[in-house]
């Protein structure tokens, strides 16, 4: 007959056991399970949409702003648009940091640590949604990265008379720096949204106890 594994072979699930109770005389210890991978990508996910929906959102209110406070042919419209490109970048680090904070909030494993991780995350899936849609030519909508990814694309493309490739190279890169600290300061928010919304592991096992029970 084959051989079974005894009970105390085979491998369990974590679990971590708590006390809990209703009053000062009323203590029971539960058990339940106590998930231990700092990454899931239903809270990554669910920030990345927060951050997303917030910065189309701002993005439009401001549209709306500048569109009836800047006349066209007026001498301050440059100093207006140079305000709005400023104002987008705030809207940007904004987002990001609402979204980095709902995957912190919303993670399975408590702690400061995770909720960077899982702020950076948010950050890093957007990157790659940009360059994605920067595939179709639609990521400048999003930004520099992908206004930066779309120049890439056109220069690889046999260039018309004319163009020099010389003043295409330079272009890029004097595109490339500003790419750079524009992607570095939304991931700097996501980071910093997600350790600001990161749960106490303790306050996660007790929603957990109150679940099961």
């Amino acid at each position: 007959m084959p051989d079974h594994p005894r009970a105390d072979e085979i491998p369990v699930r974590p679990t971590a056991t708590r006390v809990v109770g209703d009053g000062p005389d009323v203590v029971q210890r539960a058990s339940f399970v106590a998930p231990r991978d700092a990454v899931r990508w239903g809270p990554i996910v669910a920030g990345l949409l927060t951050a997303l929906g917030a910065f189309v959102l701002l993005s439009t209110l401001l549209l709306a702003i500048g569109a009836n406070t800047v006349r066209v042919g007026n001498a301050q419209a440059d100093e207006a648009a140079t305000g709005a490109g400023i104002a987008t970048a705030i809207v940007a680090l904004l987002s990001f940091l609402l979204g980095g904070f709902v995957a912190g909030r919303t993670a399975a494993v408590g702690g400061r640590a995770t909720g960077l991780l899982n702020g950076f995350l948010v950050w890093a899936l957007g990157l790659l949604v940009i360059l994605m849609l920067s595939a179709f030519g639609v990521g400048q909508l999003f930004g520099a990265a992908g206004d930066l990814f779309g120049q890439y694309r056109a220069a690889g493309a046999p260039q018309p008379e004319g163009v020099d490739p010389a003043a295409v190279a330079q272009g890029l890169r004097d595109a490339a720096i500003p790419a750079f600290l524009s992607q570095l300061l939304p991931a700097a928010a996501a980071a910093i949204g997600g350790v600001l919304g990161a749960r106490d592991p303790e306050d996660i096992e007790l929603d957990a106890v109150r679940r099961d029970h």
